[in-house]
């Protein structure tokens, strides 16, 4: 501790752990005792202070990539009592997998991807138009199989981002369930989908899986070249 610590409250002192922590030009080794020293200090606010780290890049990737990994082994030794940042760092966050991985290692498959269905909810509510966040959430959300899946995928289908509305897709895909069918119809068969790589997954899906389509004209409207409607099916030609 500084001898001007001795006179400064301890919500200050975070801010300028934090500030320091954040500072692309403070020295590295000043950043690491910044992240001891909100990890150590343990209350709520250093420790959302020190997953603040997760958010700022550096141009050198691999001392980036080693001060994210200091910052994810210090919450893994600090366990239980950073779930409740942790939770609060993920719903305001701008950078997705380091944070989502700690909250995994210590949380679980099933509580982890329960909570990424409460974050797709809140970024669904946002008026904006960050569409990487998304994107990244639901790409994490194409690794695993869950009965509510199909459903918190749906809304995206119709996201204004052509990565967000194929990561929608590929995370119902992924569930390898009949029961995804008609949502992805609906997204094949919508005249103002303007995405080629979308069209052409779905004509890829539709016709490896053999599924029947219910409405034979507004798919056909959109199949991309190479593919038409045979027998109520997407075959190619």
């Amino acid at each position: 501790m500084g001898f001007m610590d001795l006179f400064i409250s301890d919500e200050k002192k975070i801010r300028n752990r934090q500030r320091t922590l954040t500072n692309r030009d403070s020295q590295a080794e000043d950043r690491e005792i910044a992240a001891r020293w909100l990890a150590d200090n343990g209350s709520g606010k250093a420790l959302l202070s020190l997953l603040s780290r997760f958010d700022m890049q550096l141009e050198h990737q691999i001392h980036d990539r080693d001060e994210r990994e200091l910052i994810f082994a210090l919450g893994m030794s600090i366990g239980e009592p950073i779930i409740k940042p942790l939770r609060a760092h993920l719903k305001k966050c701008k950078k997705f997998a380091m944070p989502i991985r700690l909250f995994h290692q210590l949380q679980g498959e099933k509580k982890t991807v329960e909570f990424v269905f409460e974050l797709l909810e809140i970024e669904l509510k946002k008026d904006d138009f960050k569409a990487g966040k998304k994107t990244d959430m639901l790409v994490w959300l194409t690794e695993y199989r869950h009965e509510r899946a199909i459903e918190a995928a749906t809304p995206f289908l119709k996201d204004f981002d052509e990565a967000v509305r194929c990561a929608a897709a590929e995370v119902i895909i992924s569930q390898q369930d009949d029961a995804g069918r008609d949502v992805l119809e609906a997204a094949f068969a919508n005249p103002e989908e303007e995405s080629n790589r979308l069209r052409a997954r779905l004509a890829e899906v539709f016709s490896s899986r053999r599924w029947t389509v219910v409405n034979t004209e507004a798919v056909e409207a959109n199949l991309p070249p190479g593919h038409r409607i045979a027998d109520g099916r997407v075959a190619t030609s």
